[in-house]
């Protein structure tokens, strides 16, 4: 039996879904093959930033186990991990590049603490969609065979839950108000539409401006249990997803599990996420938004088709499948 140690940041309220992911895929594997690992799930004691590399670093070195899985954010702590072992490193994107100019030196520290250098270091790196293996390669110029696509997993909590699409006052759900979210075009998008707006996140000064402004009906909330996410996604008659940068775009998936229309970006990783079973739009026109937002409410025949198609889509990922590759990724690398 191998010993699997999954490596996850240090404690966060906001942002969890990294945690959440492997988490399942950990429980997954213990239901699965519970003679052929023992699964070890550990937190480094410090936040994520340049002034605690070194301490989360001796932190994961000391509690090393045959198999190590950095399951991302904290990618630097690989550099704890010893060669005996085999080492995976999962990147889910590489957004923190784009914060910083090439001559802030916040920008080299990131670029070697965080993905140089640990891509270098790991046995073998995982991407959740080809956008962030696109985006990697071109940062660190890693050999393409070194990395290999896995996808995130929808919840099986996800469900479906068919409900009547209210025409008169469609609610909207949007998840995330981080500025690729986009959320200021969409709310040009509702302007003087009779809808429901239903944002999840913590909206700044200015985003409850622009609501305000553009008199849009509006609700709000963060830091949602699983269990009110989902009620979420059941309680909406559609979820917009203008997104202008993702890492992979799980809400889209979500919405179609649980039976619900789906607009999106017609970008990558969005539309290849969301298959034949969302509105594709392009993100930076707020008339595209508009005008496809229009079409799901306007035209039942088109919604019960973006519903069907996306229950199929969603069945790709599932958290079974997912658990698999990993484990066949782990089986190969021990093999070598």
């Amino acid at each position: 039996m191998k010993k699997l140690v999954l490596f996850y940041r240090h404690t966060n309220p906001v942002f969890f879904s990294i945690e959440r992911v492997f988490g399942d895929i950990a429980g997954e594997i213990r239901r699965r093959y519970p003679s052929e690992f023992s699964v070890e799930e550990i937190r480094v004691p410090l936040v994520s930033k340049p002034a605690n590399i070194l301490a989360n670093t001796r932190f994961t070195r000391g509690r090393q186990g045959a198999i190590n899985h950095i399951t991302g954010d904290v990618h630097y702590v690989i550099l704890g991990c010893s060669r005996k072992n085999i080492n995976v490193l999962t990147i889910h994107d590489c957004v923190p590049m784009r914060n910083y100019r090439k001559t802030d030196p916040r920008y080299w520290i990131i670029k070697w603490a965080w993905y140089s250098w640990p891509v270098r270091k790991a046995d073998h790196i995982t991407v959740i969609s080809e956008n962030t293996k696109t985006e990697l390669l071109a940062l660190t110029h890693v050999d393409p065979r070194k990395v290999t696509v896995i996808s995130n997993f929808v919840d099986p909590l996800f469900q479906p839950l068919p409900a009547p699409f209210n025409g008169d006052t469609p609610r909207i759900l949007f998840i995330g108000t981080t500025p690729n979210k986009n959320l200021d075009r969409l709310i040009r998008a509702i302007k003087d539409l009779p809808v429901i707006l239903d944002i999840v996140g913590e909206l700044t000064a200015q985003q409850l401006e622009w609501l305000k402004n553009d008199k849009i009906r509006y609700e709000q909330s963060a830091r949602l249990s699983q269990d009110q996410l989902i009620a979420k996604y059941r309680d909406c008659d559609l979820l917009a997803f203008p997104s202008t940068y993702e890492g992979f775009g799980l809400p889209i998936v979500e919405a179609q599990a649980t039976g619900r229309p789906v607009l999106t970006s017609d970008l990558s990783p969005m539309r290849e996420v969301a298959g034949q079973g969302a509105c594709l739009v392009d993100p930076y026109d707020s008339r595209s938004i508009r005008q496809g937002l229009l079409r799901i409410m306007q035209d039942p025949a088109y919604r019960t088709e973006l519903v069907e198609r996306g229950r199929q889509n969603a069945a790709r990922f599932s958290l079974e499948r997912v658990a698999g590759e990993y484990v066949s990724l782990y089986r190969k690398l021990s093999d070598q």
